[in-house]
């Protein structure tokens, strides 16, 4: 972030400087006092409330330069966001000071995400004469846990759960010498006196073994399921060379399809397994250690059940000690999934955890520092040599970011892949990926979320943004709530919390693409083209209505959208879903026939879905958007052909008609072209179908602003082939990079909506 200088004009010698951002916790204190007693600064640092503050005096030149070390070169882990200095009346200091921290019920509120170990400290727990040798909790002010053990502000360790543990002699002096990496680092801890692992059978009972690690590489080398305590929550995990370890977690978890995250043991691993260039390299490297979607490489031979029919490994670097220490004895790559059940939340608190997973796993690595927030592994991907937040959480939240708004406003997203957002101060706080809040445990964890950070910010919302969808949980949530209430479009919340995102206040258009939301006219939308700001939107443009059968079976059952589209488009030979039965094809026949359980829907990615099952790609889904992660992942990048298409007019708003493409794909296969190059084709279609509906709507618009969301632009081939062509174009063209675009983004566009809205009234 740029920052103007605010030292040039420097002309007295005593300041008041406030510094706003992620500030606390990073080390930033200690290196203040150093700068301070090297240019000979008098006077004091301390937290106040998210802010450090500085009370300096000093001569003129010792203070500029002072300022310009303190300012322009933060701590590798402070982000500065705003910078207040007052000059004042000398006062005469005599020495420097840090002080206690103090609280600013009022000011602006900055949280430290969670971060990886750092190198000091993983060359201390790998040194034979370190006290920290092989301590599996070792952390400093540079790395460690932040967010998930934080109950409230200032981040001070009596308002962490390492309160539950009283620092030695030594780690006290550590924390209290200014000179030291370990000054005030609020988690700081060691074997003496920090956190302890302990081997548990799936019955709770301890394993008596000399070392707890070391039990548990061998039992994972045996091919034996751990249950493993990490930052943020449980990971299940068996070792990725053991196909027979890996089908028992699939079966057990009953996650038949979906794929599992890889943590490697280093880069060198990474680098056999796929092939990664160097933004992916040092986006793995870096100290959030997302998960990063990379291309399978196809050596070393790792069973195809970790991620079955995908071109892509999600890959992890180790991120605790705990992590390192598992790679000590042989072991190069381990499965780490979430510890979940099949949709449920992750696991965090131990007797949960026993109770819920002991079906799963066959031990667990438990430990006896507590959580206070579950955060998932995050998940990322470099697309355009851009890197793109898939999932956002570990290491990435909680998301901070300005937002034009004075009243404090919750908005409470969408009802997948939920987050929530909360704007206090003229800024955003966007919370970590909470899941599907359908299922009730997740439910429970986003409630305890929303008050976790209401909490923290000392949060008391006058406005509650929500969905239009009042079915939505999320929406019934909002109804509990005091407050007005925004209902916010959902395709709109998409468009817009990517305007958030780049700060853009302009008419746009906006090209919305996704599985499903509610539309104004009350049917499900999903192929959307408006032209609009923050507060409002005309649809001017969508994909043709279709009737599809089967209400919500419907999504995880790809072949009911297929004869839905086929029925629409009066094609009767429906032999091509060759792994369907007739029975089940009549019965849908004859419930379109009379309207039964049906509703209308413009949705791009229930198209997507039709396609992949009219290719006999997966009928049945067992995760989200499996059929259109599918179909892009066979498709053949060297076929450039596409489908006739047709953009109608009806009413002032241009619609796409999916008939022409659907008998293209329809009359490929009867000529037995290979779905590789149907794939290719369809994408291709849908890529120039959207550059030219929206080369349409500039020319009565006059808006050269485009605006790209909704979760199937996570299509990687789908979202370079337009963003390509917009810039081949002349367009300025955003797309999502910090915030998903898929519906955990929807709480940023509700909560911009409502500033939009707030700031009209």
């Amino acid at each position: 972030m740029n920052h103007n200088n605010p030292v040039k004009d420097i002309g007295k010698r005593r300041y008041i400087i406030k510094i706003y951002g992620i500030v606390q916790g990073v080390g930033y204190r200690p290196q203040i006092y150093n700068q301070a007693k090297f240019f000979n600064i008098k006077g004091w640092v301390t937290n106040q409330g998210s802010a450090v503050v500085l009370d300096i005096e000093g001569e003129r030149a010792y203070i500029r330069g002072f300022l310009i070390e303190t300012i322009n070169n933060p701590p590798s882990l402070a982000t500065v966001e705003k910078i207040h200095l007052l000059p004042k009346e000398y006062k005469g200091y005599l020495d420097f000071q840090i002080k206690s921290s103090t609280i600013d019920e009022k000011g602006l509120k900055f949280i430290g995400a969670d971060v990886a170990t750092c190198p000091q400290c993983l060359e201390e727990i790998f040194n034979t004469h370190n006290p920290r040798y092989h301590y599996p909790f070792t952390n400093c002010t540079v790395c460690g846990p932040r967010y998930s053990i934080l109950r409230k502000l200032p981040y001070d360790r009596n308002h962490t759960t390492m309160d539950a543990f009283q620092m030695c002699s030594s780690c006290k002096e550590e924390y209290n010498d200014p000179t030291n990496r370990r000054f005030h680092a609020q988690p700081n801890c060691c074997l003496n006196c920090g956190p302890s692992l302990h081997l548990l059978t799936n019955e709770g009972m301890e394993v008596l073994c000399i070392d707890s690690i070391d039990k548990t590489i061998e039992l994972l080398q045996a091919g034996k399921i751990v249950a493993i305590k990490g930052l943020g929550g449980y990971h299940l995990t068996c070792d990725a060379e053991n196909q027979e370890a890996i089908k028992a977690l699939r079966k057990r978890k009953n996650r038949p399809h979906k794929p599992f995250a890889l943590m490697v043991k280093n880069m060198e691993v990474a680098r056999e397994l796929c092939r990664i260039n160097e933004v992916e390299e040092k986006v793995l490297l870096s100290n959030k250690r997302p998960i990063v979607l990379l291309k399978k490489k196809g050596s070393k031979g790792l069973p195809d059940e970790i991620a079955p029919n995908m071109e892509r490994l999600g890959a992890m670097l180790p991120y605790t000690p705990l992590h390192y220490l598992l790679f000590q004895r042989g072991i190069t790559a381990l499965v780490m999934t979430s510890g979940n059940q099949s949709s449920a939340p992750i696991q965090y608190k131990n007797h949960e955890a026993i109770e819920n997973l002991g079906g799963i796993a066959d031990y667990f690595l438990i430990h006896n520092r507590d959580i206070h927030i579950p955060v998932e592994d995050s998940v990322v991907k470099v697309v355009n040599d851009q890197e793109i937040v898939v999932r956002r959480a570990r290491g990435y939240t909680p998301f901070s970011f300005p937002i034009n708004i004075t009243q404090e406003v919750l908005a409470l997203g969408a009802e997948e892949k939920s987050t929530f957002c909360a704007a206090q101060n003229q800024y955003g706080y966007m919370s970590q990926y909470l899941g599907d809040l359908k299922d009730f445990d997740t439910y429970g964890i986003y409630e305890k979320a929303i008050k976790n950070l209401v909490n923290l910010l000392g949060l008391k919302p006058k406005i509650i943004a929500h969905d239009l969808n009042t079915s939505y949980i999320s929406s019934q949530y909002a109804e509990k709530m005091v407050g007005e209430k925004v209902a916010v479009q959902h395709h709109h919340a998409h468009m817009v919390s990517c305007m958030v995102e780049y700060n853009l206040f302009s008419p746009m258009i906006g090209v919305v693409f996704d599985g499903t939301g509610l539309g104004t006219d009350g049917k499900i939308w999903g192929g959307e083209f408006f032209v609009g700001t923050r507060e409002s939107f005309s649809r001017v443009g969508h994909l043709r209505y279709v009737t599809i059968q089967g209400g919500n079976q419907a999504i995880k059952e790809p072949w009911r959208v297929a004869i839905s589209y086929m029925y629409a488009i009066d094609y009767q030979e429906k032999k091509v879903l060759r792994e369907v039965d007739e029975k089940s094809i009549h019965a849908v026949t004859q419930a379109l026939d009379q309207n039964l359980n049906c509703f209308q829907s413009s949705s791009m990615g229930r198209l997507f879905d039709c396609v992949a099952s009219i290719l006999n790609l997966p009928q049945r889904i067992t995760y989200d958007a499996q059929a259109a992660i599918e179909l892009e992942n066979i498709l053949d990048p060297s076929v450039k052909a596409y489908y006739a298409y047709h953009i109608g007019e009806e009413n002032g708003v241009y619609q796409i008609d999916y008939k022409g493409i659907l008998m293209g794909v329809l009359k490929d296969i009867e000529k037995e072209v290979p779905a590789s190059a149907i794939s290719a084709k369809f994408h291709n279609t849908i890529g120039n179908v959207t550059l030219e509906l929206i080369s349409r709507i500039k020319e009565s618009s006059h808006i050269n602003n485009v605006v790209l969301s909704g979760g199937v632009f996570e299509n990687t081939y789908l979202l370079s082939y337009v963003v390509k062509g917009l810039e081949k174009r002349g367009y300025d063209v955003y797309y999502h990079r910090q915030i998903p675009t898929n519906d955990s983004g929807i709480s940023v566009g509700q909560l911009g909506v409502a500033a939009a809205i707030e700031g009209m009234g």
